[in-house]
């Protein structure tokens, strides 16, 4: 190859990990914006926000769903025919959900958006690792998920500044930038590697069976659906205790530096992976971890103006142990089985966001009896299980590496 060849291929590399950031920004953006939106929603279409929080299983069950298969089918069809497919029907959710003009249709765009962003979503990942170097994976599992936690964050801050604009120009921004994306996808060249040399439903049904066959991939299933029920429930029962209570411009601010703090330990994890290792990364996160819920416990009532700050404080504390977490169990998920990293990040993306279409559900009785610092006790406990389970998973999950490295040196 040239240098003018290779110059060619590397500013292609450049732009794609550009547009892959990009989406991957997008999702969390989605998913959260409407957190802060719940009041206004709410007024527009004449119901209770506890009918409004039926949109965030919505899109998160379709979501989760469509990504056991997505990253499969990705191995077998290519990375950017399978993302061209689920921007077409994101950027088709998204004009939907500008045109709502009840909740029935709300809540169909809702489950459209799922299943759009469910195609794309693992399939980013992936291709992230098939543009990388192995040496490389781990930061750039951080910066994805640094961008993941950014949008967590950053989505109910836009929201809260576009408010007073109307609501409906948050879905048009997001409509814009989907129609940027698809055309890049569109004009763009495809090397991108397929792994699997079949096409049928048997094939794409081997791929997901081949990885659920593995206790390493099956634990890191559990790790992760067990993690969706401690950074993200704090921040959905924490904004849905807030709305209509305190400013929405307020509860973005917070949530925008919680996920400013992800985003930022997230960028630091892939790095820290790299050269610490990441049992050592865990451990700091799983620290950050209950330091957030300590300080959420002993709060009470959040909704009093005078612990505003102690709740950001343990919100934010929330963020940063989300950022190193979600990045460690990203990197495992396409270390662990490189040959189809496309399956194991859907099985692993569905897992994270099944849980989190679970949260409103399986906290909610906590909430009815004891209040928001019932559930925040809850998810101490979820915290101890998580913290079990992940301390497993990360010394079979070295043994599997350390194999796995031995056979390609052979």
């Amino acid at each position: 190859m040239s240098q003018d060849e290779r110059m060619q291929v590397s500013s292609y590399s450049r732009f794609l990990e550009f547009i892959i950031y990009i989406l991957f920004f997008l999702g969390p953006l989605m998913g959260n914006v409407i957190m802060v939106l719940l009041h206004v929603l709410s007024q527009d279409f004449q119901v209770s926000i506890n009918a409004i929080l039926i949109a965030i299983p919505a899109f998160m069950i379709p979501f989760a769903i469509t990504q056991l298969f997505a990253g499969a089918i990705s191995d077998i069809k290519g990375r950017i025919p399978v993302l061209i497919f689920g921007l077409l029907l994101f950027a088709l959710a998204m004009l939907t959900t500008t045109l709502s003009f009840n909740l029935e249709v709300f809540i169909i765009s809702n489950i459209l958006a799922g299943i759009g962003f469910g195609f794309i979503n693992p399939v980013l990942i992936a291709l992230m690792s098939d543009l990388t170097s192995p040496s490389m994976i781990p930061s750039k599992m951080g910066y994805l998920g640094a961008t993941a936690n950014l949008g967590v964050g950053i989505g109910p801050l836009i929201a809260s500044q576009m408010i007073g604009i109307g609501w409906r120009s948050v879905y048009i921004l997001f409509f814009i930038i989907t129609c940027f994306c698809l055309i890049y996808m569109f004009i763009t060249k495809r090397p991108l590697k397929i792994i699997s040399k079949g096409s049928n439903f048997k094939a794409l049904m081997g791929q997901i069976s081949n990885e659920m066959q593995k206790k390493v991939v099956i634990l890191l299933l559990v790790t992760t659906f067990v993690y969706s029920h401690t950074y993200l429930a704090v921040t959905i029962w924490t904004s849905r205790t807030l709305a209509g209570v305190v400013e929405e411009s307020l509860t973005g601010i917070i949530l925008g530096l919680a996920g400013v703090g992800g985003a930022i330990t997230g960028a630091l994890a892939g790095n820290l992976i790299r050269k610490k290792g990441v049992r050592f990364t865990i451990f700091i996160g799983i620290v950050m971890m209950f330091f957030s819920m300590i300080v959420l416990i002993t709060i009470g009532d959040i909704t009093r103006e005078v612990v505003s700050i102690p709740l950001a404080v343990g919100w934010i504390a929330g963020g940063f142990a989300g950022g190193i977490l979600f990045t460690s169990m990203a990197y495992y998920s396409q270390v662990l089985s490189p040959e189809r990293r496309g399956a194991l990040a859907g099985l692993f993306t569905a897992s994270y966001f099944i849980g989190i279409a679970l949260v409103p559900i399986t906290l909610s009785p906590f909430s009815d009896i004891f209040g928001i610092t019932g559930v925040y006790i809850a998810i101490f406990f979820i915290s101890i299980i998580y913290t079990l389970v992940i301390l497993i998973l990360s010394k079979i999950a070295s043994s599997t590496i350390l194999n796995k490295e031995i056979q390609l040196n052979l």
